[in-house]
């Protein structure tokens, strides 16, 4: 009886440690996961100006990240599909803008079987994957907060150049740290910047500590003209 009691004890012991294990794998996922949320932004440019709703979404095999503007003269639409799980796994990006006369669209399809990435629409290219991971504009940013919740401060992290195809290095780091005011509610922010020495571009990012690092405004010096997207209006987060 006692050898059968020691028995009992040891897979009750062998059944609440794995039990345990599985708890803090959960807490920990839970914790690396960025949550969801949605949120008005106005986007500025040299020549125009709109505001749209980004947001980002879980799906049961998928995360959809996007932005969404459709005023009567300007139609914005950006998605970014992709599957978040140890790494972020880049599926399609679409880029779909219309100002006035103006059109310009693109496709980028990730195919991980073939390892080709393949553009079409503006500009017409394939390149072809690494193992590491590769990310378009928009889901980038959410790896920018996983690294940022793991604290990291310098990283970097690859992009195609959206013109050729090209897979560049971009280079990150936390430059410092500000309060942004939104919604009459002050935020303690970091600022990271990432540059790109091949085009001397640099974007700066201003995000959010106590959301995730929610990124709250980005300044990008491109060659093209200066580009600003600053949130307005929080809708809802997690």
């Amino acid at each position: 009886m006692n050898q059968n009691l020691k028995m009992l004890n040891l897979s009750n012991l062998i059944s609440f440690g794995f039990s345990f294990m599985l708890l803090l794998s959960l807490k920990a996922e839970a914790e690396s996961m960025v949550p969801d949320f949605s949120a008005r932004y106005i986007f500025e440019t040299d020549q125009f100006d709109f505001e749209g709703i980004r947001q980002l979404e879980t799906f049961a095999n998928k995360r959809i990240f996007s932005f969404e503007d459709r005023a009567r003269l300007i139609k914005a639409e950006f998605y970014s599909e992709f599957i978040d799980a140890d790494e972020i796994k880049s599926l399609s990006y679409d880029a779909n803008f219309r100002f006035t006369f103006f059109r310009r669209f693109t496709n980028f399809d990730f195919n991980w079987q073939t390892k080709k990435l393949t553009s079409t629409g503006q500009y017409d290219w394939q390149a072809t994957l690494m193992e590491a991971p590769v990310y378009d504009p928009l889901n980038v940013q959410v790896e920018l907060r996983k690294r940022l919740m793991h604290g990291e401060t310098k990283f970097s992290l690859v992009l195609p150049e959206i013109k050729t195809g090209e897979l560049v290095e971009n280079i990150y780091a936390i430059k410092g740290e500000t309060i942004f005011t939104l919604e009459g509610k002050e935020y303690p922010c970091i600022i990271l910047e990432r540059v790109r020495a091949q085009d001397n571009r640099i974007t700066t990012y201003t995000m959010a500590k106590d959301l995730n690092y929610l990124i709250f405004k980005i300044t990008d010096n491109d060659p093209d003209g200066d580009i600003a997207l600053t949130i307005k209006q929080l809708l809802s987060f997690g």
